[in-house]
């Protein structure tokens, strides 16, 4: 797991890409070389393998409950999974190309194609609920990973906790307990949440201190009908390539932002932004997630249905 996500990962969470364009799915010789070794011409990784990794996140995280496994799943959950349908049919994605002003390709659109990503995209979206909580062995502890509305039904201890969020395009979510009891909430601190981490209990500020990366533990004798509310301000932050540091990728809180691109193109496209603060250089709207730079349209990548760039040749000045 170190190795795919430290050597091989590319921002939208998908692993590998090799020389070779028609056989993205080996790894690159040399770790760590995806600039030199992993742009290929075709794609540069395959949606199988983000699927797998998932898999292996989730079975990790039952043995070691560590939130960068977790901020992995959201990455790859909001930035290749769902980024790999297509917008008005069931269609996916095999491999997801990433140099400049590239294009999905989607295949399969009614479903009787044999491929493993035909069979791993239905799969998925039957999964989109999957490792959102966990709970101990003992039944002490609730694990919160991600923040989607849902509902979790807690037998062992008859308890339903209720989440209620527009997440991602909001940075807040609210968890409301039913039921009553002494027990443990971990909730996790997002490691990209380094403008803070805020919770309230039924409406009162609680002074705990949260850390990016790690699970923020909250010990209460819960009663029906308690509200736990946590903000997580957003902000812009960049994933450069490990090999070509100028070469990076956007992103909004965990949503990477790709570029719109009205046509193909074959060189980086070139973006300034403020040294001492990138914000500075962006203008939009976050409820939309829909921002520009330089007249340029930025939207989510798993919005995103023409030709793009998701990555950019970016100045500091």
């Amino acid at each position: 797991w170190y190795k795919m996500v430290n050597d091989y990962m590319y921002s939208i969470g998908g692993v590998a890409g090799a020389r070779n364009p028609a056989n993205a799915e080996c790894f690159t010789a040399q770790p760590g070389t995806l600039y030199e070794n992993g742009f290929a011409d075709g794609g540069q990784n395959e949606t199988c393998a983000t699927y797998n990794m998932l898999k292996l996140t989730g079975s990790l995280f039952l043995f070691d409950q560590r939130a960068e496994l977790m901020d992995y799943y959201e990455r790859s959950l909001y930035n290749h999974i769902l980024a790999s349908v297509a917008e008005n049919t069931p269609a996916n994605t095999y491999h997801v190309p990433l140099r400049p002003g590239s294009i999905k390709q989607f295949g399969n659109p009614n479903m009787t194609g044999f491929t493993c990503c035909n069979g791993t995209a239905i799969e998925s979206s039957t999964k989109l609920q999957n490792f959102i909580y966990f709970k101990s062995k003992d039944n002490q502890a609730l694990y919160v990973n991600l923040f989607i509305p849902s509902t979790l039904d807690w037998t062992e201890r008859k308890v339903t906790v209720e989440q209620t969020t527009n997440f991602p395009n909001e940075d807040q979510t609210s968890l409301t307990i039913k039921g009553n009891g002494k027990f443990d909430v971990n909730v996790r601190v997002p490691g990209w949440a380094t403008k803070g981490f805020f919770v309230k209990i039924n409406g009162k500020t609680q002074n705990l201190q949260a850390k990016p990366g790690s699970y923020l533990k909250i010990s209460r004798a819960w009663k029906d009908g308690d509200v736990i509310e946590l903000k997580m301000p957003f902000q812009f932050h960049l994933d450069p390539v490990m090999d070509q540091q100028n070469i990076t990728s956007l992103f909004y809180g965990p949503i990477l932002l790709a570029a719109q691109e009205p046509e193909a193109r074959k060189d980086w496209r070139k973006i300034s932004l403020a040294a001492d603060d990138i914000s500075k250089s962006i203008k939009g709207d976050p409820q939309r997630l829909e921002f520009t730079i330089d007249d340029v349209l930025f939207k989510p990548f798993y919005e995103t249905y023409g030709r793009y760039s998701v990555y950019l040749d970016v100045v500091l000045k």
